[in-house]
């Protein structure tokens, strides 16, 4: 006749609270137990009983990161910019004129496409 699995929890405490341990056989109970005893500060092992005196290791909780605060930093105040006049003359010349032109069909090389506009001398 075989015997039923047996679990145990091993929980350290942080000094100078003494070792905590709890068997079952229930290994749902054992782990909920784990879990708690984590949550509150302590490592608990959960195990599990092999036979002859021996345990086989089946996981480990530890107790949570403490949450580092981080104060916001104030955002920089940087001065704004100046205020400069984006085009010279010589672009904005250049701008208005291209303005002015017609749009024309263009394929994907940059050649016209179509007959009646040859290079900007209108219709043929």
């Amino acid at each position: 006749m075989s015997r039923p699995r047996t679990f145990r929890v091993i929980a350290v405490w942080p000094a100078p609270a003494p070792e905590s341990r709890y068997e079952k056989t229930d290994r749902a109970r054992v782990v909920a137990l784990a879990r708690k005893w984590a949550k509150a500060g302590a490592t608990a092992t959960v195990e599990q009983d092999v036979g002859s005196w021996q345990w086989r290791h089946v996981r480990t909780y530890g107790p949570p990161m403490p949450v580092p605060k981080v104060e916001p930093k104030p955002a920089p105040v940087a001065p704004p910019a100046p205020v400069e006049d984006a085009l010279d003359d010589e672009q904005s010349d250049m701008y208005e004129r291209l303005m002015r032109q017609a749009p024309t069909s263009r394929d994907s090389r940059g050649r016209r496409t179509c007959r009646h506009v040859v290079n900007g001398r209108g219709i043929r």
